[in-house]
Formats: C-alpha cells, sequence, structure tokens
C-alpha cells in the first residue's frame, strides 16, 4: 500500500512505534558486539553505537519499517483529512 496523498502524515505515536521496534533489534546486536569486543570505556561505546546506528536508521531501518508498516501507519489518514477540512480566509 501507497502513502494516502503527499501530505499525510501518521499520528507521531505510530511513528514512534514503528521505529521504536526496528531500532531495537539492531540495538542490541550492536550493544552485544561491542561487549564481546570488550570495547571498554562507556563514552567509546556509545560513539561507536551511534556512528552505526543513527546512519542505519536513517537510511535502511526507517524506509524498511515504513513499508512494512505503512497499512496501519497511514490506515484512516484520508478520512481523519476529509473530517478537518480546508477552512479559507476569516
Amino acid at each position: 500500500m501507497s502513502k494516502p496523498n503527499e501530505g499525510a502524515t501518521p499520528p507521531t505515536w505510530k511513528l514512534m512505534l514503528v521505529k521504536w521496534l526496528g531500532l531495537f533489534p539492531p540495538l542490541l546486536a550492536v550493544a552485544y558486539a561491542l561487549q564481546w569486543l570488550g570495547v571498554e570505556p562507556l563514552w567509546w561505546k556509545l560513539i561507536l553505537e551511534t556512528a552505526v546506528l543513527v546512519p542505519l536508521l536513517n537510511y535502511v531501518i526507517a524506509p524498511l519499517v515504513d513499508g512494512l508498516f505503512s497499512e496501519w501507519l497511514y490506515a484512516g489518514i484520508d478520512e481523519e483529512q476529509q473530517k478537518k477540512g480546508i477552512h479559507i480566509g476569516s
């Protein structure tokens, strides 16, 4: 299912939940990998985790989960926008 129209955006809570669901497994994997490699101190671990996960989230995870959950994310968007209507003038 494609997005209903160009200006439509899903509710923020749905986007947050979907991004969290997409981010948690890679975050866990990277954290365990860095622990297994014995990376210390904590600040260095955080630099490495964010250096890997932020681009991954932006270019891979977000588009993937948005596509997987698009039907749920955009469900009811058209109806909600029709109810709001467009008010021009006073």
